[in-house]
C-alpha cells in the first residue's frame, strides 16, 4: 500500500530539481533550473563582453518554463548593446550623489551580476545591476525603473 501511495503521490511531493536549456542567438545558452511547484522562474546565462578580460557578467532573466519572457529578453538585449554608456551613466550618478565616496567603477568594481524583471504591479520590465569591489568587501547595487536609476546602495 505504502508502495502505491509513493508511486501516485512521489513525484507531487518531490524536492527535486527539474532543468531546461534553450540556445539564443545573442547570449549563447540559458538555463532554467526550477521545481515543479515554483510559480517564479528565471533563465540564467553568463555574458563575456569580447574586448574585456574580466569575469563574465552572471544574467538572470525573468520568464516562464517555455523561456524568457519576451519583454524581458528584448530589455536584456537592449542592455547588453548599451552596457558601456548604462555604466557611464551609472559612474556619473555615483559622482554626484556620493562624491565623498571616490569611487571608480572601472578600476575598482567588476560588474558580476544583471538581474531582468517583469515588475507585476505596472508590467513593466526592470533591471538591477550588481558590482563587487576587487577585494570584494563592497557590493554596490543599482536599480534601474522605467530606464532611470531609480536607486544606488552599497552593502
Amino acid at each position: 500500500m505504502i508502495e502505491v501511495l509513493k508511486l501516485f503521490f512521489g513525484s507531487l511531493f518531490s524536492k527535486k530539481s527539474l532543468e531546461k536549456t534553450l540556445v539564443d542567438s545573442k547570449l549563447g545558452k540559458l538555463i532554467c533550473t526550477y521545481k515543479k511547484e515554483d510559480i517564479y522562474f528565471t533563465w540564467d546565462t553568463e555574458y563575456k563582453f569580447n574586448n574585456n578580460n574580466r569575469e563574465p557578467i552572471s544574467i538572470s532573466i525573468d520568464g516562464d518554463t517555455n523561456g524568457p519572457f519576451s519583454n524581458t529578453l528584448q530589455k536584456t538585449y537592449q542592455i547588453m548593446d548599451t552596457i558601456f554608456e548604462l555604466q557611464s551613466k551609472i559612474q556619473t550618478k555615483i559622482d554626484s550623489q556620493f562624491p565623498e565616496k571616490n569611487i571608480d567603477l572601472k578600476r575598482d568594481f567588476n560588474l558580476e551580476d544583471l538581474y531582468i524583471y517583469l515588475e507585476e504591479e505596472t508590467n513593466s520590465v526592470e533591471y538591477e545591476f550588481e558590482y563587487y569591489s576587487n577585494d570584494s568587501e563592497i557590493m554596490i547595487s543599482v536599480e534601474f525603473v522605467k530606464d532611470e536609476i531609480e536607486a544606488i546602495e552599497f552593502y
